[in-house]
């Protein structure tokens, strides 16, 4: 648990961030709602609105918020409680977070605690305590390279489904923003999707999960005609989904998909005759090779891999707050930062993302693993009195795991 001290600390340093830079508003920032976490606090403070950018601004300077956030939806009257609001329409929102993503990385950084035994592990949280059956933890998450790629990668391919298949404009119609802490906030503006209600993005939510898709619908039965690697929405997406995971799978990756060991050896052994009809376009002639059922475990497993990881709350829910793009992330000190789409490929949070840069605290970390800031490596520390470049002791400050020494 962070103290009042480094608490006052964090917040006089995001204090000065803020005072130092203008944020850049969302659009129509009249018609949103804002909310803020203060250090320290549980509870959002929302129901605001700003007419100007300069009133944002002197709200953060002044108050130094922990969180900020605002609506991807837009209303009459944005300080109203939510029945009197007036939506007027919403932004579409994807978010891609580490937490959902299956990283082995987490076994090395992330611990959690039941709160009701006091039983500890390392990596993904249980639903339930494995000692008592509790559900109630405390969690210990940190961000790494390993996982932030892995989120980038989502977040990738999320946008190849919605520029090449929905056909929004890269530079007009989408957004991307770090998160500062271990994801991707994926925002769709355009006056086709603005006023879909929940059913509507539910449906869109599903496409890019790839729910429901059938093998024998997407061509591959006997009668189908040709199909090539180059067809457009889910039918390309397919056949080409299903060609790389075939070309690099193993037989664990195969036994893991759900087929047995005979039947994943005899896949090994005819896997260049699959991959040729798959190239050559004729997937209607696996049927001749391999039983339905196995096909359709190995769609099964090609669509998860082709699907991005996105939170469908997030996307479905028409009030969300989101984080505001160029606000500190109180977990971290990271910026929460917007990122053009075709520089993702070489955006690297962990450097770019640094909002305080130059001198050094001096700190005593209580337990940290080995993490990365700034472009430079710490860890693993317990324990330990040091003096720290700035930014790696105010990550280690809003983690909870450094407190102030003098």
């Amino acid at each position: 648990m962070t103290s009042e001290r480094e608490l006052q600390f964090i917040s006089e340093r995001f204090r000065e961030f803020y005072a130092e830079r203008s944020i850049e508003t969302p659009r129509e920032m009249e018609r949103r709602e804002f909310g803020f976490i203060p250090f320290g606090a549980k509870m959002m403070f929302r129901h605001i609105s700003f007419s100007t950018p300069e009133a944002l601004r002197r709200y953060l300077i002044e108050n130094a918020p922990a969180h900020a956030y605002y609506s991807s939806a837009y209303y009459e009257n944005p300080e109203a409680e939510m029945e009197r609001k007036g939506w007027l329409g919403a932004d579409l929102i994807f978010d891609i977070d580490a937490d959902h993503i299956e990283t082995p990385c987490k076994a090395e950084h992330d611990r959690w605690r039941c709160k009701d035994c006091g039983f500890e592990g390392r990596g993904e949280t249980p639903e339930h305590c494995p000692r008592c059956g509790g559900t109630s933890f405390e969690e210990e998450k940190w961000i790494c390279p390993r996982c932030l790629e892995a989120a980038r990668h989502e977040a990738q391919k999320l946008l190849d489904i919605l520029i090449s298949d929905f056909g929004f404009s890269p530079r007009e119609e989408l957004e991307v923003n770090f998160t500062g802490h271990r994801g991707y906030h994926i925002h769709v503006s355009s006056p086709n999707i603005r006023e879909l209600d929940q059913p509507a993005r539910r449906e869109i939510v599903d496409y890019i999960l790839g729910t429901g898709i059938k093998a024998e619908l997407h061509g591959f039965r006997p009668s189908a005609q040709s199909l090539t690697l180059s067809e457009g929405g889910w039918r390309g997406r397919l056949i080409r989904a299903l060609y790389d995971y075939l070309e690099e799978a193993d037989l664990k990756t195969l036994m893991d998909a759900g087929l047995s060991r005979a039947t994943a050896s005899k896949l090994m052994e005819m896997r260049e005759r699959i991959l040729r009809l798959l190239r050559e376009g004729r997937p209607g002639l696996l049927l001749r090779l391999i039983r339905r059922r196995t096909l359709d475990k190995l769609v099964e497993a090609a669509v998860e891999r082709e699907a991005s990881a996105i939170d469908t709350v997030v996307t479905t829910d028409l009030h969300r707050l989101i984080r505001l793009p160029g606000t500190l992330h109180g977990k971290t000190a990271l910026i929460a930062q917007r990122v053009s789409v075709e520089g993702l490929d070489d955006y690297d949070p962990l450097i770019e993302a640094v909002a305080f840069k130059g001198g050094s605290l001096k700190v005593y970390v209580e337990g940290a693993p080995r993490f990365s800031i700034g472009g430079a490596q710490y860890g693993p520390y317990e324990g330990e009195e040091m003096e720290l470049p700035l930014e790696a002791a105010l990550y280690l400050l809003c983690k909870g795991a450094a407190r102030l020494v003098g």
